[in-house]
């Protein structure tokens, strides 16, 4: 009790302490003598303080008249200001330079962001190093109105999915550019998230016309981290997760099973009891089921895994030297047994001032990938009869495990020896680059840049395995690619303050780059050991086959950007870029990419002055052409192809080899092109406690690369052209709010990014309506590209409505679908157009909580209106012949509308209308990651002789708060394969 009584009088003598100090007041004015209310007053060192009232006002007891004052506010400059025994302090602040003066990069140079007149997002600081994450461009995901981002699965190693602004190609490329430290980058991202410093996403025409022909679908601009000045500073970054599955489709467990076979046999009339049991299932199976033995062959496979990362950075400069070093491994294990990808990476970044005029850099990077990849075991598992085990009694692996001599155990590709498939890729990349400044405000660069890769792929699959089958002859095969891509730019960038009322910068510049990509490849079976694997092909005794592929192409660029500013409010500029792409057509590989955009900040405007809820008000207007030349090397010229035929030798005849016409050339091939007006608004509210941007934009993609169908007659289908349009409307804004900053620590922002995006085909070849013939699914003016066609189920035929569904040759329990023009009979023309793969909208939010060193930060992130493809629900077996997911199916007893009766003496393949039974909606809303962070206090540091230490635990992928297919993950996207992984992150962030 005693304890007790010391806590109140402990604080009763810090309130006298605190009486016997000083009381200061004062008031906090901006540059134009207005006060400043909200602005933080805190004594140095001592971690309470005050906030000025509406009127820039604040009273402060300050124990001793010898301390010192901060002030802080955003948007201004934090000042200190000793107390030096006095009672008014008043101060005033300025505004926040550095803030107004922020340097986007954007296509060969920078910008100032108050200047810039295109759309551009930016991505840095904390929010690259948020969440832990497998390639760096995960980290965009749910930041970047525009940009819709799904990591593609749950394996080990896996990419992601990227658009920026919707699909506008059909038969070229959408993916956009990638560029690390100005060089293209394709294939995954292995850059660490530490080593960059920045990554901006350019979208509209301004942004991107300056990479004509490859801007055309984005720009993604990564900016790694150069030396610091001062003696060296090391960085240690770490973290350990582990990972589980995040919901997958309920397959039907063994009682489910056997009863959807039995009312599939009693269907057909060969099933009424289960004395009739023998008569629908194998001695083996009817044998287990009684002795109540089943076995979850997906939980069996499905286990968990773990990410581990660790990087060490060491940055600093020295006299006329300036580096910047990180090495880092990554190690991947999937939920499957031998899914697991290790990365090695080496980074070395320098900097070295020869002279005053003449600066020399490079960017290197070296990368080891070593990845295993494992057969997906899933869809077997999924569908054997779950009435089996996989050990018998003595736990000896058991290869046919349901009494049948076909039906593989879906673990075979785990035992020792019986596959292997393994990838290893080395990759260099960097370029060294030479400034060299002649005058003042004039730089000219020179850029080389070597992206070179050299990729093997080994598989080995035994006899009975997934691959090679039951009793199948085991497969060996070596694939080699070697890849080699070289670029050289030159350029020179001029800025030039004219006088107060003129600013204008220039730049021009050339560009080429060639690519080389070699493959081989050889395979044969029947391997004479499995020790061999695939390191000795020539031990492979039949079915032999060689491959090999070569291929070439290159681009040539001359470009020039002029920017102007007049009166310090209206910004001009204007982009013109030239490409010559190799890969199309003569007299054809040449166009030009014009953009110009304009800008006006209404905020300098004198009846914007005095209003001091708008801190920064800016409009911008652009438009321009990009290019898009993404096919293949060759495709113009056509193609042979290769027939095997007998040859007679007399009284033999030996295989022989011809060729024909495979393709047609395409002399005409050109340019697809893309038009794009945007307008935009910058804005920030209450001293940039709240600032956002806002875009709307349209984008025209014309001449589209696009394959046309020709009369049978010519003895082709089809040749591609420069035919159709399409169109992408949309709208996207993105918002940044200070909620509370208090002088007590306590500090909670938000981040809002939101788009909507309409997508739509607008022509196709001789103007009609559709063409089922191209993609999936077929084409349709007037809706999206990737659309789902079909017919529109609307439910099960019931009992009591035998009459109408004999009309179209059905019965209870049958499919029903609508009969689209009421001519009362279902033909192909009563397919519409039911969905399609693209979200309406997205929506990503991120919230950050803090008291002092501790920090809690959430993101939700929101995907919704998206149509997809269940293989869940389209992998319903309706004759039960094999297991798959439990579904709700119909039967006398139970009249549900969801799934057809189990029929035996059907298939899927003949079950009509089938397929309208896959297509669910997507739309998902989800908890990303959560992070809770503690830095420990600067004091604690030292003491450690560190100049930073935080440590953190991230909970991602955890939370699905709206999905309609539960508990599966929808960003999965449909399939049953690798599925999404959840994780629990603990990590280490320490610098000295």
């Amino acid at each position: 009790m005693r304890y007790l009584l010391v806590i109140p009088l402990f604080f009763a003598s810090m309130a006298v302490a605190v009486a016997q100090g000083l009381t200061v007041q004062g008031k906090v004015t901006d540059d134009k003598g207005e006060g400043l209310p909200g602005v933080t007053v805190m004594v140095k060192g001592i971690a309470s303080g005050t906030a000025t009232n509406a009127m820039g006002e604040y009273t402060l007891n300050a124990p001793s008249g010898t301390g010192t004052l901060v002030f802080s506010y955003i948007g201004f400059s934090t000042q200190e200001v000793p107390i030096n025994n006095r009672t008014a302090v008043n101060v005033t602040l300025a505004t926040d330079a550095k803030a107004l003066e922020e340097v986007v990069v954007i296509g060969y140079g920078t910008v100032k962001k108050s200047d810039l007149t295109g759309s551009v997002a930016s991505v840095r600081g904390e929010d690259l190093t948020a969440i832990p994450v497998t390639s760096g461009l995960e980290v965009l995901q749910g930041k970047v109105p525009g940009l819709d981002l799904t990591r593609s699965s749950g394996q080990a190693g896996a990419g992601v999915d990227l658009r920026v602004r919707g699909t506008r190609s059909i038969g070229a490329g959408n993916g956009p550019l990638v560029l690390v430290d100005g060089i293209r980058y394709d294939g995954p991202l292995d850059v660490n998230p530490n080593d960059i410093a920045s990554m901006e996403i350019l979208k509209d025409a301004t942004a991107t016309a300056i990479y004509g022909s490859l801007g055309a679908n984005g720009v993604i601009l990564i900016t790694t981290k150069s030396g610091s000045s001062g003696k060296a500073k090391v960085s240690f970054n770490s973290y350990y997760g582990i990972q589980s599955r995040n919901g997958y489709a309920d397959i039907m467990t063994g009682p489910e099973w056997v009863e959807m076979r039995r009312e599939s046999r009693r269907t057909v009339g060969e099933w009424s009891s289960p004395a009739d049991d023998d008569k629908i299932f194998n001695p083996a199976q009817l044998e287990n089921f009684r002795n109540g033995i089943y076995t979850d062959w997906a939980d069996e496979i499905l286990g968990t895994g773990s990410q581990q990362n660790y990087q060490i950075g060491i940055t600093g400069s020295a006299d006329k030297l300036s580096y910047y070093l990180s090495t880092e491994y990554f190690d991947e294990k999937g939920l499957l047994k031998n899914d697991r990808m290790k990365r090695y990476s080496g980074r070395l970044n320098v900097g070295y001032n020869v002279s005053e005029k003449l600066k020399v850099s490079t960017n290197l990077m070296y990368t080891y990938r070593d990845r295993d990849l494992r057969r997906d075991p899933l869809n077997q598992a999924n569908k054997m009869s779950p009435l089996g085990r996989p050990y018998d009694a003595e736990g000896n692996f058991t290869t046919f495990p349901v009494g049948d001599a076909s039906t593989l155990n879906p673990l075979v590709d785990e035992q020792d020896g019986a596959f292997e498939n393994n990838e290893l890729n080395k990759r260099f990349f960097g370029n060294l680059s030479v400034d060299y400044t002649p005058i003042k405000d004039l730089v000219f660069t020179s850029r080389f840049g070597v992206d070179q890769f050299n990729n093997r792929n080994g598989l080995y699959a035994g006899t009975n395995t997934i691959e090679t089958g039951a009793n199948g002859q085991s497969l060996a095969r070596a694939e080699l690619t070697n890849f080699s891509r070289l670029t050289w730019e030159n350029f020179a960038n001029y800025s030039k303050t004219l006088s107060e009322n003129h600013e204008l910068s220039a730049m021009i510049g050339t560009s080429i780059w060639s690519e080389t990509t070699e493959a081989f490849s050889a395979q044969g079976r029947n391997l004479l050991s499995s020790t061999f694997l695939f390191h000795n092909l020539g031990a492979t005794q039949s079915a032999y086959q060689l491959g090999s592929d070569l291929r070439e192409q290159s681009l040539a660029s001359f470009f020039g950007r002029l920017n102007y500013k007049l009166l310090n409010k209206y910004l001009f500029t204007f982009v013109m870029r030239a490409d010559g792409a190799s890969v199309l057509a003569n007299g054809n590989k040449w166009d030009y990419f014009p953009s110009a955009s304009v800008g006006w900040l209404l905020k300098e405007e004198s009846f914007l002055q005095g209003v001091n809820a708008i801190s920064d008000l800016k409009l911008r207007l652009s438009y321009g052409l990009s290019g898009n030349s993404s096919v293949s090397p060759y495709q113009t010229l056509g193609s042979l192809g290769k027939s095997t035929y007998a040859f007679d030798q007399g009284s033999t005849e030996a295989p022989a080899f011809g060729f024909y016409p495979a393709t047609l050339a395409t002399p005409a091939l050109g340019w697809e092109t893309t038009a794009t007006t945007n307008l935009g608004l910058d804005f920030g509210l209450f001293n940039n406690r709240v600032v956002g941007t806002l875009d709307v934009y349209q984008q025209d993609t014309r001449d589209l690369l696009l394959p046309r169908a020709l009369p049978t007659s010519t003895g082709f289908e089809r040749v591609i052209y420069n035919v159709g349009e399409t169109r992408n409307r949309g709208v996207e804004l993105q918002l940044g709010t200070v909620n509370i900053d208090q002088p007590n620590g306590i500090r909670w922002s938000s981040d809002f990014s939101f788009a909507r995006n309409k997508e739509e085909v607008r022509a196709l070849a001789d103007g009609v309506d559709r063409d089922l013939t191209l993609g999936e699914y077929g084409l349709f003016v007037g809706h999206p590209i990737n659309v789902l066609y079909d017919y529109e189920k609307i439910g099960i035929w019931q009992v009591g409505e035998e009459e109408a569904a004999a009309k179209n040759q059905q019965q209870p329990g049958d499919i029903k679908v609508k009969d689209q023009n009421s001519d009362g009979i279902i033909t192909p023309e009563d397919r519409v157009v039911i969905g399609n793969a693209n979200p309406d909208w997205t929506l990503g939010v991120t919230n950050r909580v803090g008291y002092k060193g501790l920090e809690l930060s959430f993101m939700v992130n929101a995907r919704i209106g998206n149509t997809i493809i269940s293989e869940a629900a389209g992998s319903y077996k309706i004759d039960a012949l094999e297991n798959g997911p439990m579904v709700d199916y119909w039967t006398p007893e139970n009249p549900t509308n969801a799934y057809p009766r189990p029929n035996a003496g059907t298939s899927r393949a003949s079950t009509r209308y089938y397929t309208t039974l896959q297509y669910v909606d997507g739309s998902f809303v989800k908890v990303r990651d959560i992070t809770l962070a503690y830095s420990f206090p600067q004091g604690i540091a030292d003491k450690l002789r560190l100049s930073n230490l935080r440590v953190y635990a991230t909970a991602k992928n955890y939370f699905i708060l709206m999905s309609n297919i539960a508990p599966y993950d929808p960003e999965r996207g449909g399939a049953l394969s690798f599925p999404m992984t959840r994780q629990m992150v603990f990590g280490l962030n320490v610098s000295f």
